[in-house]
């Protein structure tokens, strides 16, 4: 009855979320692994991997980068896809599709908190982009295969395993396996939210959010923007956030851009309207949305938290 009671909770926008996300598990992985299918491919790596193509090692040339696209060429083009969807559109891939980041999250939400790991208040940025400079650049100059520490060899080896596929039980027995499955419950399954793979290791969630933050400076692309007339300052957004990527300055919510993964959680839980996806013009509705109160003047909606915002200026 709790486990149906806290379904029902849940707001409509996230339960839809969280069904695109089961059903790209459903497309991704076995026993159907419908879209690696397509392409004759059996999983996530060869010519479908969208992590590898891009590393550096010593003396490479463009004819090696140029090799390497055209092994992972269906990686390349998919890679593309989500960054240009991210520039336009905010985090779409990382929060609404991805089975590698979706499946722990939907596994970590069935847990009580009491259960979990908060590693929401970690310098996220910082060890994002440390890991991937060494993911990019140290690991290939010493030899340590970028598959090493891959969530996406991981998910699709469990669902292999649960269906039968003695490629799955394998890959779990092995080192490789016991140190990647060790993370998975670290900091998928056992991890407030359930992202914090997502937020600290991931190469493309690293990509993406510097793509999504050179688009949310221009006003005509759709990310999580604050009108901060609006914002009361209840932290409620704050405490909500599966990333971590909002905090509260001046009691009015700020946005980390290079964090959020605009799965909409704040929006469904600010009672006020001050927070939403939605791109920068003028809202033709100045009033706040509980209890009918009127607001002038009419709303501004900010992406990026700016030093002539510090100043009170707009």
């Amino acid at each position: 009855m709790k486990m149906i009671a806290r379904i029902k909770a849940i707001p409509n926008g996230q339960k839809y979320r969280y069904t695109l996300i089961m059903a790209s598990c459903t497309l991704f992985f076995s026993p159907f692994l419908f879209l690696p299918g397509l392409v004759d491919n059996p999983d996530l790596c060869g010519k479908v991997c969208i992590r590898r193509f891009y590393l550096f090692f010593p003396g490479i040339t463009p004819a090696d980068v140029a090799s390497k696209m055209q092994v992972a060429s269906i990686g390349v083009y998919i890679l593309s896809m989500i960054l240009i969807t991210t520039f336009f559109f905010g985090r779409m891939w990382c929060g609404y599709i991805c089975p590698v980041g979706g499946f722990p999250e939907l596994i970590s939400r069935t847990f009580s908190d009491r259960w979990k790991i908060e590693y929401r208040a970690l310098p996220q940025v910082p060890i994002r982009y440390g890991y991937f400079s060494v993911y990019i650049a140290l690991m290939p100059m010493l030899g340590i295969s970028a598959c090493t520490l891959c969530n996406f060899i991981t998910i699709p080896r469990i669902f292999d395993a649960l269906s039968g596929n003695p490629k799955g039980l394998a890959f779990a027995l092995s080192a490789v396996g016991l140190v990647n499955l060790a993370l998975l419950f670290l900091l998928g399954f056992f991890a407030t939210k359930g992202r914090a793979y997502c937020q600290l290791l991931c190469p493309i969630g690293a990509i993406d959010g510097l793509v999504n933050r050179l688009g949310a400076k221009l006003r005509f692309t759709r990310r999580i923007r604050v009108e901060r007339n609006r914002c009361t300052g209840c932290n409620i957004c704050a405490r909500s956030c599966m990333t971590g990527s909002i905090q509260m300055v001046g009691r009015v919510a700020v946005v980390d851009q290079l964090s959020c993964m605009s799965c909409h959680e704040c929006v469904d839980v600010c009672d006020w309207g001050a927070i939403d996806w939605r791109s920068a013009p003028l809202d033709k509705d100045p009033k706040r949305k509980k209890k009918g109160i009127d607001f002038y003047p009419q709303p501004q909606w900010q992406a990026v938290y700016t030093a002539a915002l510090r100043k009170g200026k707009r």
